[in-house]
């Protein structure tokens, strides 16, 4: 009989019995095996761009215990561990790390400098997984910047689409301009800041004027309706009638529309596209038109007139000052508002108009 070591090293006796269980393969789902029921585990894999935290220990133990539950029940579980290369949050990491901006180098170039960054938090989270002793068959692993992971879902893609349930579609999107790219609701965080509120005359086409309030001038251009509440007493004789957008000189129509808070400014509002969420849901209610004036980077494009290359910011400025020397802006009020931001590099999101792929979920 072998003494027993004065010290016992716990992290080498995992190591041993890690390796011995993979060697042996006892996790391993049998491909041949057609007599017991399959038992699949198919977990969203998580973004490699962090060690594996407390809150991915919680989920994992969950996974384990319902893949070991069902290999005692007798299945022939198949739970594979996958990793999730095409996150934004590794853009975002690969351009604190080096200083850069993923435009200043040749995509190819960003690209491996994204993936050599992949490989290196795959490997630490992977060893997480490992010690935390779950019971993961690692010859299933797979990464989604493989080709043949692409050649998958490009597959079931096309099977999908062949069968119906794929449609395209243009629909508003949540837009980071820094990061140039969609991103989901989960993804946008909410912050209340310090902003201001015009006070904008906009005329009739019959003489007078209606005073309307926003946060957001710079989307003057992108103005295509004015809504009043019919209910308010003091402009719903207005709904109807058409008013002219100071600036560009635009003729849209005055409509009703009863989410309009008449308590809020001065209960006129101007609906552009797209300004915010409501605006989204004002134009699809309506029908109305849509005027794109945001590129990608988040300056104002050809629909803009003459701010055209401006950023937000210095559009603002500018439609500010014509609005002032115009005789347009009454007035300017601080205002505490929410505003949405990217939840990755902290830059106020925008909402554009983009052509997306759809999947039918009801028939």
């Amino acid at each position: 009989m072998k003494p027993l070591p004065k010290e016992f090293d716990i992290l080498a006796v995992e190591r041993k019995w890690q390796k011995l269980w993979e060697d042996w393969g006892i996790y391993r789902f049998d491909w041949n095996d057609h007599a017991r029921p399959t038992f699949s585990i198919d977990t969203p894999p998580p973004y490699p761009s962090g060690e594996f935290h407390m809150g991915n220990v919680l989920n994992w133990t969950y996974f384990d215990i319902v893949a070991r539950y069902k290999r005692m029940r007798g299945y022939n579980v198949f739970f594979p561990q996958g990793w999730d290369c095409h996150g934004l949050g590794i853009e975002v990491q690969v351009e604190k790390e080096y200083n850069i901006r993923k435009r200043d180098l040749p995509p190819d170039r960003f690209r491996s400098l994204c993936m050599k960054l992949v490989e290196k938090y795959i490997a630490m989270m992977k060893e997480g997984i490992i010690r935390l002793g779950c019971s993961v068959d690692w010859t299933t692993e797979y990464r989604t910047m493989d080709p043949d992971y692409w050649r998958r879902t490009q597959l079931s893609f096309l099977i999908l689409y062949h069968k119906g349930f794929m449609y395209r579609g243009t629909h508003p999107v949540n837009w980071c301009p820094r990061c140039e790219t969609a991103i989901a609701d989960a993804e946008v965080d909410y912050e209340e800041r310090l902003g201001k509120l015009h006070y904008i005359r906009f005329p009739l086409e019959e003489g007078e004027y209606l005073p309307i309030a926003t946060t957001r001038p710079e989307f003057i251009p992108a103005c295509v309706a004015v809504a009043i509440n019919p209910t308010d007493e003091r402009y719903n004789r207005y709904i109807g009638k058409r008013i002219i957008v100071p600036v560009v000189n635009r003729v849209v129509p005055i409509i009703p529309d009863e989410n309009v808070d008449p308590s809020f400014g001065t209960g006129v509002v101007m609906i552009c596209t797209y300004g915010d969420k409501e605006d989204v849901r004002i134009v699809k209610r309506h029908n109305l038109p849509v005027i794109t004036i945001l590129t990608d980077n988040g300056r104002i494009n050809e629909n803009g007139g003459k701010y055209q290359g401006l950023t937000v910011e210095e559009a603002k400025k500018a439609i500010v000052q014509d609005l002032k020397a115009a005789g347009m802006l009454e007035k300017v009020e601080e205002i505490t508002q929410e505003v949405g931001l990217c939840e990755r590099c902290k830059t106020p999101i925008e909402i554009l108009e983009r052509k997306q792929w759809f999947m039918k979920t009801r028939i």
